[in-house]
């Protein structure tokens, strides 16, 4: 009997050795090398970047810099500081000639292009694969995202257990009073850091999935940097055309398209709606999706990540 007991002791760890491989191996295998953005068409979208003396149209991305006009000097500082003001006037505004304008700025001189309206909103499992690897079998939910934006330059604070989300961060040009409402949007990349022991920790079996451990464990003040550009599209759909991937030291950890979005931002936007008087826990703190009843102009939506993140189920390695 007891060599009975002992092979099957052996099975058994044999077996959570094999199934934690298995569970956090690396999705991918690629580096990243060398790597330029490439800048959207003008005729599909307009690119902005900000600088300490204006804001940049930008026309090239040169790796270690980027190209573009720097239409402050062109119309001035006040119209240019509203940013979100000018995104709307775009169609009617007649852009200058970027061959006879064009400077080049180097990258850290870029600041945040944006300020966004806080709080934000966030989607959690709205791709497919995400919501497998983290075994959740249910439908996409939101919570309100506390951790304010901070620059793509400034330092993530360490925190325990701290997880990556790339992200595609969509904010409306104008305030959102309705779900009916049909703003356009412009669009920022976003990097959703999580401590994800707090998370475990916040979270309570039998509500709902968002409504706890959410709000805490990715609120931390620093983790959600924005990058150094936004896109203002001229069609609503151009960001399903989309691709984004993530690299930690040159090593790909996640690549999606948002195409595969099960929720798109008009669902996300009449979700928020309808959860707008829920009760969302952050540590013992009661706070709102919508704590003005709407969506200001410049509120962040986190439309969700994929699969690729370092929180696995339980294996021998976490």
């Amino acid at each position: 009997m007891l060599k009975i007991a002992i092979v099957i002791v052996v099975l058994i760890a044999v077996l959570f050795v094999a199934a934690s491989y298995w569970v956090s191996r690396p999705l991918f295998r690629d580096s990243r090398g060398e790597f330029t953005p490439r800048i959207a068409d003008p005729a599909e979208a307009l690119t902005f970047a900000r600088v300490p003396d204006g804001l940049i149209w930008v026309t090239a991305h040169n790796g270690d810099s980027v190209t573009g006009v720097n239409l402050t000097r062109l119309l001035g500082k006040d119209r240019t500081d509203d940013f979100l003001t000018l995104a709307t006037e775009l169609e009617s505004l007649a852009l200058p000639d970027p061959d006879q304008n064009a400077e080049t700025f180097p990258l850290e001189q870029l600041g945040r292009p944006v300020e966004f309206s806080f709080p934000y909103i966030a989607a959690g499992t709205n791709f497919k694969e995400h919501a497998e690897e983290v075994y959740v079998d249910e439908p996409p939910f939101l919570f309100p995202k506390l951790a304010a934006a901070s620059s793509w330059r400034d330092v993530v604070p360490f925190t325990r257990r701290l997880d990556f989300e790339a992200e595609l961060g969509m904010f409306p040009l104008t305030d959102i009073t309705s779900p009916d409402d049909e703003p356009r949007f412009g669009l920022v990349l976003c990097n959703d850091f999580t401590d994800r022991l707090k998370l475990v920790k916040g979270l309570k079996l039998g509500q709902p999935l968002g409504e706890t451990g959410f709000a805490a464990g990715k609120g931390c003040p620093g983790c959600m940097p924005t990058g150094y550009l936004v896109v203002i599209p001229r069609s609503p759909e151009f960001y399903k055309s989309l691709d984004l991937s993530l690299y930690v030291n040159d090593k790909l950890r996640q690549r999606f398209a948002m195409a595969d979005l099960i929720l798109p931002i008009e669902d996300i936007v009449d979700q928020a709606f309808s959860k707008r008087e829920r009760n969302y826990d952050n540590e013992g703190k009661i706070e709102k999706l919508l704590p003005s009843g709407s969506i200001p102009r410049g509120t962040l939506i986190l439309t969700g990540t994929a699969a690729g993140v370092i929180f696995k189920p339980l294996n021998i390695w976490n």
